[in-house]
């Protein structure tokens, strides 16, 4: 099946906890439940995510016998990067639909209320929420600090998408099915590999980041691994998040400081006009590393051969859509978006969104008649080592200060499309490198 507007199988990264090999090397060809074995409410290898039962009783807020009522949310709707992680308001229609049709959680069927916060507009998502709604389940906001009183103050929990901000991430009524580390990097194992690979591009290291406070905290914590494996700082720029229409001073800066390798701190639109900068410069560093949100059609779409003048390496800890096989998990997710939402692109972040929402229904399940929220976020961090049916290399669902592992696949983004490359993951665990793993 083709990823549109980009050709054959082509991201918020999640760090993952390694485990043996012959688990992940499972999950990372897909489910291990043969596909004509499959329920209409079995997900990869995990049966019965939905489906019906007798569960009965109003046991909290937006719960009855008959139904759920659940929130997401995300900020398409803003006006500096339309559209910005619609993909998790996609997937929960998607999952809603697929799962209320296979009898929803044991007999409740799920009402969603989705929410737009176009950014700048958390508070009122979240006031909105707490009047009705109960879990957040598959959100991300960019700027979700703004929201973080609010919801805790109102007892609403979250199983997040992902978390932008650090307060957000560390909240004790949040979880995500594969939570970035509040300390350190999802870019070490790559920053490892590169110097392993090519030790010569390791003294020239430059990092462009956004002007974000979120984003800078991470860019340092990126910066950081980069040193810690060996990497010599030799430029860093923050640039503006509103009206950024001219990338040369940068590039011109990147070019004198020599950098080799750029860590470009971006959204998936911000690439191509940098590369087109660099063309005209005359000037690209040797590699440039992204973040998982980079995972995007849309940076093969605009960037197109400029990014064969490079080597482009994206972290991922989902197994990569280029590398699901037939009946695997990440097939059949995108069979069930298009299915339910037609013409919506399978990205990333997407996939996220979709183990947040199972992971909420297999908790919520296991609650029965006795389904409150606190029992739900019980049973959310009782799972164990937990894939998403086989989307993900295993993690114990948590937040940010709990978050563990430490696994990744380097994906490479060239004119034809996105691939797992080999050579930059060493992969030890299935698709993945996992330290300890193999």
């Amino acid at each position: 099946m083709a990823w549109p507007g980009v050709g054959a199988w082509q991201g918020r990264t999640v760090r993952l906890l390694a485990v043996g090999a012959l688990l992940v090397a499972a999950t990372a060809s897909g489910s291990t439940t043969p596909p004509s074995d499959r329920g209409p409410g079995d997900f990869g290898d995990r049966r019965a995510v939905c489906g019906p039962g007798n569960a009965t009783g109003a046991t909290d807020q937006g719960v009855t016998a008959e139904q759920i009522v659940v929130g997401t949310g995300a900020d398409p709707g803003n006006t500096i990067v339309p559209g910005l992680d619609q993909e998790l308001i996609d997937t929960a229609v998607a999952f809603v639909g697929w799962c209320n049709d296979a009898g929803g959680i044991l007999g409740r069927r799920l009402v969603l209320h989705t929410y737009d916060a176009a950014l700048f507009e958390v508070g009122a998502v979240m006031l909105r929420a707490c009047q009705t709604d109960f879990l957040l389940v598959g959100n991300g906001f960019g700027l979700d600090d703004a929201g973080v009183d609010l919801r805790e103050g109102c007892g609403l929990p979250q199983i997040a998408a992902f978390t932008a901000s650090e307060r957000s991430g560390a909240s004790a009524t949040s979880l995500e099915p594969a939570a970035n580390p509040a300390t350190g990097s999802a870019m070490a194992g790559i920053f490892r590999r590169i110097a392993a690979e090519d030790a010569a591009a390791i003294s020239h290291f430059g990092v462009l980041n956004h002007e974000l406070p979120s984003t800078r905290v991470i860019g340092e914590r990126d910066r950081t691994a980069a040193e810690q494996a060996g990497f010599h700082t030799v430029y860093t720029a923050e640039f503006p998040v509103v009206s950024m229409d001219n990338w040369r001073p940068y590039v011109e800066g990147i070019k004198h400081a020599g950098v080799a390798v750029l860590h470009f701190m971006g959204t998936p639109g911000l690439l191509a006009p940098l590369l087109r900068t660099m063309n005209d410069v005359g000037y690209f560093p040797r590699y440039i590393t992204l973040q998982g949100n980079m995972y995007d059609p849309a940076v093969v779409a605009e960037a197109g051969e400029l990014l064969d003048r490079t080597t482009v390496l994206i972290d991922e800890s989902l197994v990569p859509f280029e590398s699901a096989t037939p009946g695997s998990a990440t097939q059949q997710y995108v069979e069930i978006l298009g299915r339910y939402v037609p013409g919506a692109p399978p990205r990333a972040l997407g996939v996220t969104a979709w183990s947040a929402w199972s992971l909420f229904a297999t908790a919520a399940a296991a609650c029965g008649s006795q389904l409150t929220r606190s029992c739900v976020m019980r049973q959310a961090k009782a799972v164990g080592q937990w894939t998403g049916g086989g989307l993900h290399a295993p993690a114990v669902p948590s937040n940010t200060l709990d978050a563990n592992g430490d696994c990744f696949v380097a994906v490479q983004a060239t004119s034809h499309g996105f691939a797992a490359s080999t050579r930059f993951t060493d992969p030890n665990t299935g698709v993945f490198h996992c330290r300890g793993g193999g």
